[in-house]
């Protein structure tokens, strides 16, 4: 049975609550009402310190699945990024939303009114993402990277104050803040692999609400990014360790129905990066993607992912 109305438990940013609004109208047009339940999240209070330094894969997600086991709210709406690639028992990713664009976005500081490959020897360009970090360094070590933090309207505000010749934002995240002004270029994936789940939002609930999920799926979810999400979060899986290692994944289907999948492990300062791609022509997507992972362990990728952990 389908609870009426639908209690939505979301974060309170603006991007949070961007999303959930989306699913909640998409939800409400088929004649379902739904009322949003604000949560803070262990990610939403600490601001001042790198996620990669936290130490806990859901920051984002855990506070929203304690409210969920608890039956305070029914449904959940995640950046897919953010959702960790071990769900607790009891709860089920029911849906992947259609995908905005995975790739990241090069945004200028106001005062450089150069291109992306204008950059000057030695530009400092914000970022607190190891896999950005990683990537960035492995196209140019002369790159100074410095973290950054907050929302974001906050790090557009920190760009602008700053000496930085630069940030690195997802374009999904800006177009959905209606930022896309803030845009100077998208990175080419030949550059910068985006994150696992970059762009789709994903809805959980209870393993046990079986209407609830075959509602979701028939209103929310998008086949062809389920798919993709598959096979990126069978190569997160595989590795571990989400926005805490340097690695990237993109999937995405063809023409002709199968489904490419593109991987990397990268060096923090650029030394190393392992990359790869797999096809799937079947419907085994999450082992294309843990497959593709083996491999770039194996290929050197598991000492990176090791330096990285005993430093963290």
């Amino acid at each position: 049975m389908v609870p009426d109305p639908i209690v939505l438990g979301t974060r309170g940013s603006q991007l949070a609550l961007w999303q959930a609004g989306r699913v909640k109208d998409q939800i409400e047009r088929a004649g379902h009402p739904v009322t949003l339940q604000q949560i803070t999240t262990r990610g939403d209070e600490v601001q001042d310190v790198p996620l990669s330094e936290v130490g806990d894969e859901a920051l984002f997600t855990k506070e929203l699945d304690r409210a969920m086991l608890r039956g305070e709210v029914d449904i959940a709406v995640h950046s897919l990024k953010d959702l960790p690639s071990r769900i607790p028992d009891g709860i089920e990713l029911a849906a992947v939303s259609d995908r905005a664009s995975p790739f990241d976005a090069f945004v200028a500081h106001p005062s450089f009114d150069g291109a992306l490959e204008a950059l000057p020897d030695g530009a400092t360009i914000a970022t607190s993402s190891l896999r950005r970090r990683a990537q960035l360094k492995a196209w140019r070590t002369d790159l100074r990277i410095v973290p950054v933090r907050g929302n974001v309207d906050s790090r557009l505000d920190k760009l602008a104050a700053s000496d930085w010749h630069g940030m690195v934002l997802a374009v999904a995240g800006l177009t959905r803040m209606g930022r896309d002004d803030a845009i100077r270029t998208a990175f080419s994936p030949s550059i910068m692999i985006p994150a696992v789940g970059q762009g789709a939002l994903g809805v959980t609930c209870r393993t046990e609400d079986t209407a609830l999920q075959a509602l979701l799926q028939d209103l929310i979810h998008d086949r062809a990014t389920g798919r993709a999400a598959a096979a990126e979060r069978g190569f997160m899986k595989r590795i571990g360790g989400g926005c805490h290692v340097p690695t990237g994944a993109w999937a995405r289907e063809t023409d002709d129905g199968r489904l490419l999948v593109d991987g990397c492990i990268a060096a923090l300062d650029g030394s190393q990066l392992f990359r790869d791609r797999r096809v799937c022509a079947g419907g085994d997507e999450a082992a294309t993607g843990a497959a593709l992972a083996t491999h770039l362990l194996d290929a050197g990728g598991a000492e990176i992912i090791a330096a990285v952990r005993a430093t963290s």
